[in-house]
């Protein structure tokens, strides 16, 4: 787990990273939005469940949360959502239905705390309208970004993501354009392979209706906090169908990433 950072006067990120052996460093969020009625997007990662725990009660007492918004149900996202709902009583779970219903699966999921989220729903968070919105990109069909027209931030799930070369960064501004534009590059043609089979008129209008948010800034699940770089992150996406598909390792180039991680 990372050190808690602001994205914005009243938006905390809490952010922790995966290392990936000879590919790079994978940026992983959740957010803190201290509205009237304060939201957590996304519970982190489960392998830092404690440390998770530890820097929300450090921002916020969990027994204040009246929403918890699940932007989909990958394990990236979920890591202490069971934790943070029994912390959280009076919250209720905001996230796509399906999700819910796929969670199930695993454990006992509160129905009756269950906010259903379709695109174009909004929740009244007291001092501002949470939005949902359907990324431009995704890996699962039941991600659910967030528009907050109080900040005008876009949280964008998982598209415009990147891989990384290093660790610890807090905002776009400290990465070069080459970085920016391989490590997102990468990114989207992993997380999301069908993009190289996209219309790309019908893109371009995904593309336009983030451009027409003109959002101060966005903050993705898998990048640091971005703003007034909307432009240059669309200019990226939108060469994504045209780039090399990402192929998966085979069994040998598996035994030599995993020979080139730490003990």
């Amino acid at each position: 787990m990372d050190k808690a950072y602001k994205a914005g006067e009243d938006v905390w990120v809490l952010p922790t990273h995966l290392s990936v052996p000879a590919v790079g460093v994978i940026p992983i969020n959740a957010f803190l939005i201290l509205a009237r009625e304060p939201v957590l997007v996304d519970t982190g990662i489960r392998v830092d469940s404690e440390e998770f725990l530890a820097a929300l009660k450090s921002l916020i007492d969990p027994q204040e949360l009246r929403w918890i918004w699940l932007t989909h149900d990958d394990l990236d996202h979920t890591g202490s959502i069971e934790a943070v709902l029994s912390l959280a009583p009076e919250a209720r779970l905001a996230t796509h239905a399906l999700s819910a219903l796929r969670m199930s699966t695993a454990w006992n999921v509160p129905m009756d705390r269950v906010y259903a989220l379709s695109p174009g729903d909004t929740i009244d968070a007291g001092d501002r309208k949470l939005t949902a919105l359907r990324p431009p990109l995704f890996d699962n069909p039941m991600s659910t970004g967030i528009y907050d027209d109080r900040n005008r931030f876009f949280f964008s799930v998982d598209s415009f993501g990147a891989v990384l070369n290093r660790a610890h960064v807090e905002d776009v501004t400290d990465l070069t354009q080459e970085e920016l534009q391989s490590g997102m590059t990468l990114w989207e043609t992993v997380d999301s392979p069908w993009a190289q089979m996209l219309d790309k008129a019908k893109f371009g209008s995904a593309l336009q209706a983030v451009r027409s948010l003109d959002p101060t800034a966005i903050l993705s699940s898998h990048l640091p906090a971005a703003r007034g770089v909307t432009e240059r992150f669309l200019k990226v996406l939108a060469s994504v169908p045209d780039a090399d598909p990402f192929v998966a390792p085979n069994q040998t180039a598996f035994q030599a990433m995993l020979a080139d991680a730490p003990a």
